[in-house]
């Protein structure tokens, strides 16, 4: 056998392979495959030849063409040489390497050429990667108007060897079918109800299909919807389901025309039929938020204005667009941004409410009107309050009250401590406004934290024993916040006019570490005990009235770090009063006959002498007490006597001196023995883990032999 009869023969067993690799040769498919075998082969250069393998079946032809040179071999397939906008046809491209296997990743870029092919047809998509059986796809469809004609489909695969191409021919015929007016029944249908939408056309045929799309300018809008959106039709006539979706939302309370489009694949035949679809039926009107439940009065400096949001619903509960809806206040505390609006998209329509300068609750009432009536609701309470705490001249009228669980603590004992808890008002006796400042200011122990953020118009702090102690034992605590000066609405209407009286505070806060005054006192504050304000205005006025938190409510207590480290004092008690006066031998001597009782008064401080220079201005007691909570217990040699003491244990809330009774009652029939009697002074136990001086301070301290009985 020659050279050239050996080429002839390997080229048609190659193509007698490649044919049964792609399904030719005979049987009873539904094509007939031709197969094109070009270029260099690895049998060595020679021309191109042919074979062809048929079946038996009727439709269009599939047709293949495999390229191959030392890069591997590429296989072009087209599912149809023929392509109609009903049969468009899918194109596969095949890569493998030299040994037959096939290719992942690699690019192939799928084109037309020949004259007209630009006009002629167009490809989806236009280059792919290839899977991992070596295949990447397409899919070439008549341009729209195309007529008839013939173009070559290339592909070109680029792989790490080299470069593939292959082409195929392919012809487009016409699709001559001619679409009829599109109807709808019914023309014109209530908000969510349906429509038959029937296409009639010429043409069509089971050898000859067409591909009708169906849609809307509602449907696309997500406003409707359209089944099925793509009809192949084989014969005259084919229906397609509306369903509206609120597309008559879009117009408010009145109808739409929604324009119903019908397109024949691949030809310019279209036809469009309006339908009118209605509005819902407004069903209902929610409130939905309020982005401030609580909001302040005019000039409190926190937020005075709410956003109210309400939405218009239909009887499926979906949202309606362009409702007109009417807004009202349930009274006059407040004022309305806007008395109507309009439902957005969303269905929802907001109004803003501000408050006036009267505390109030407040609800804002929202109106829309249907064909059957007016639909109402009303918005959640609003609360109008928190103005600004008031600044007073006095205790009286000041708006800042300070509170502490106790005020005598111990000395001897660090992290002793007192709860206090700070109260703010405003003008109408409401909390102020939440996230009010208080600063503390102390010169002695420690306040934690140095502020505190009012929430329901108070706030809490400690008062902690700890360094620095003064040798008075007296702490003074002075609280004060920004706030409003009191004033005399003479007309009632909650505003402050240039002609009514007001409190002209003190532009200054100081710490009154000598206790020289009161909070309306001309002498309060020194240079020295200045704090924050206005130095030049130390016990006085601007002369204006102050609004907005440019005045200072204030507040002072003095608290005391009592000695329980010293021996208690008494002092004698004299018309109702403690003196300066200790007591003596003869003061504590008694004589109590049979069945009867008698008395002693007196007065307690501690031990510190530092600090009887000041006197409590309330009882005017001079001296510092014992710690809050300390007992006081008498106990005697003398048989037959009982005693009780008043006032004790100490008070919580002294900060003076204190005055006791000592009550002895003789319960025997006879007259006593003389005797002594001593006076037990026990101090809260602290529970802290370590004294200021080092030593542990006593529990208790007994006074003996105080008393002298008969």
């Amino acid at each position: 056998m020659n050279a050239m009869n050996w080429k002839n023969l390997m080229l048609g067993t190659m193509a007698t392979a490649l044919l049964a690799a792609c399904g030719g040769g005979g049987g009873s498919n539904s094509s007939s495959p031709a197969y094109n075998v070009s270029g260099n082969s690895a049998f060595g250069n020679g021309s191109s030849g042919s074979s062809t393998g048929s079946g038996s079946g009727s439709g269009s032809t599939s047709t293949t063409n495999v390229t191959s040179n030392t890069a591997g071999s590429l296989i072009l397939a087209l599912s149809s040489s023929t392509v109609s906008a009903s049969q468009p046809a899918t194109i596969t491209a095949v890569v493998k390497d030299a040994a037959g296997a096939p290719i992942a990743g690699a690019l192939v870029q799928f084109s037309l050429s020949g004259a007209g092919s630009a006009t002629l047809a167009t490809l989806s998509p236009q280059s792919a990667i290839t899977d991992v059986n070596g295949q990447a796809a397409s899919t070439v469809t008549p341009a729209s108007g195309a007529t008839v004609g013939a173009a070559y489909v290339l592909a070109q695969a680029d792989t790490s060897a080299g470069s593939l191409s292959a082409k195929q021919a392919f012809s487009v015929t016409a699709t001559n079918v001619t679409l009829s007016p599109v109807s709808v029944s019914p023309s014109a249908i209530n908000g969510y109800d349906t429509s038959l939408i029937t296409i009639n056309l010429t043409g069509a045929s089971s050898t000859n299909p067409v591909t009708v799309s169906i849609s809307s300018t509602c449907a696309t809008s997500g406003k409707a919807t359209i089944s099925p959106t793509t009809l192949t039709m084989t014969g005259g006539s084919g229906t397609a389901t509306y369903q509206d979706k609120g597309c008559g939302n879009t117009s408010g309370s009145g109808s739409v025309n929604d324009l119903i489009s019908v397109q024949v694949a691949g030809t310019t035949q279209q036809q469009s039929k309006g339908l009118t679809v209605a509005a819902p039926v407004t069903q209902g009107i929610q409130f939905v938020s309020v982005d401030n439940a609580t909001i302040c009065l005019q000039g409190s400096g926190c937020p005075s204005v709410a956003n109210v949001v309400f939405k218009t619903v239909d009887n499926t509960g979906v949202a309606q667009a362009g409702r007109p809806v009417v807004f009202s206040l349930t009274n006059q505390a407040a004022t309305l941004g806007s008395t109507s609006g309009v439902t957005g998209a969303d269905g929802t329509v907001s109004v803003a409410v501000a408050a006036k300068r009267t505390p109030s609750p407040v609800r804002v009432i929202a109106q829309v009107t249907t064909a059957t009536g007016t639909l109402q609701t009303v918005s959640n309470n609003l609360t109008i309050s928190g103005g600004l705490p008031v600044a007073g001249s006095t205790n009286n009228d000041n708006g800042i009250t300070f509170a502490a669980a106790k005020y005598s603590l111990m000395y001897s004992w660090v992290g002793d401590y007192a709860d206090l808890t700070l109260s703010l008002t405003d003008r109408w006796g409401a909390p102020a406004i939440d996230g009010t400042v208080v600063n503390l200011v102390s010169d002695g122990g420690t306040v934690v934290p140095a502020y505190c953020t009012t929430a329901g118009g108070t706030c809490s702090v400690k008062l902690l024993v700890s360094n620095p102690q003064p040798d008075t034992g007296r702490v003074h605590v002075v609280a004060y916040a920004y706030g409003q000066e009191a004033y005399t609405d003479t007309n009632g209407d909650g505003i402050h006019e240039s002609n009514e009286p007001f409190d002209d505070v003190r532009a200054a806060v100081c710490l009154d570490r000598d206790e020289s005054g009161t909070i309306s006192s001309s002498t309060l504050c020194s240079a020295s005990e200045f704090i924050v304000g206005d130095s030049t205005k130390l016990n006085s006025g601007d002369g204006v009235w102050n609004d907005g938190g440019s005045a200072f409510a204030q507040i002072q207590h003095t608290f005391i770090f009592s000695r329980t480290d010293l021996t208690p004092r008494l002092f004698q008690v004299s018309g109702g009063a403690c003196t300066n006066t200790a007591v003596d031998a003869g003061y504590m001597t008694v004589t109590v006959p049979a069945k009867s009782s008698t008395y002693i008064d007196f007065c307690v401080r501690d031990g510190n002498t530092n600090g009887d220079a000041f006197q409590d201005p309330t009882t005017h007691y001079v001296g510092n007490p014992l710690p809050s909570g300390t007992t006081i217990a008498a106990a005697s040699t003398v048989t037959g006597v009982t005693f009780a003491i008043s006032n004790q244990p100490i008070s919580l809330l002294a900060n003076g001196v204190t005055m006791h009774r000592l009550t002895i009652a003789n319960g025997t029939s006879s007259a006593l023995t003389a005797g002594t009697g001593s006076l037990t002074f026990t101090f809260p136990a602290p529970g802290y883990p370590k004294s200021t001086s080092g030593a542990t301070p006593p529990a208790s301290i007994t006074l003996d032999s105080i008393l002298t009985i008969h």
